[in-house]
């Protein structure tokens, strides 16, 4: 019974590992979720997957690019004029998490897409992280 409970359990954590989500191609919005409870996406969330974009101004925008790019937890991996793609390390375990930001400026507003790589649930990490950047957002100056 060990042993089958040990088995499944290494698969299930096996199967739940993705890569980092190819960028959009420009005009595109952010990839779905895939079928696990660990993303939240403002573009393609359904369900529990699903949650708000971030309302930014343009200065509001640059600000939060500048501030990821400092941050110790994270990596940006890309960065475009409307687009930002990092990596969140979680601060105990080490995860890595990614992260799309992709700015549309006719509605200022932010959308966002954030995945854990590892695992079949983050337990609500991702929403966190997306009302972190929206409480960092909604400080800045308009």
């Amino acid at each position: 019974m060990y042993r089958f409970f040990t088995v499944t359990l290494i698969t299930l954590l096996t199967a739940a590992c993705t890569s980092a989500p190819q960028p959009p191609v420009a005009g595109e919005s952010l990839p779905a979720c895939g079928s696990f409870p660990n993303c939240v996406n403002s573009e393609n969330g359904q369900g529990s997957a699903s949650i708000a974009p971030i309302a930014a101004t343009p200065t509001q925008w640059q600000a939060l690019k500048d501030w990821l790019a400092n941050r110790p937890d994270w990596s940006v991996e890309t960065v475009q004029p409307n687009f930002l793609q990092a990596v969140a390390t979680t601060p105990t375990m080490g995860y890595k998490d990614d992260v799309q930001l992709r700015y549309d400026a006719s509605a200022q507003q932010v959308h966002v897409r954030s995945s854990s790589r590892l695992g079949i649930g983050d337990m609500g990490a991702n929403r966190a992280r997306v009302e972190q950047l929206r409480n960092h957002v909604s400080a800045q100056p308009r």
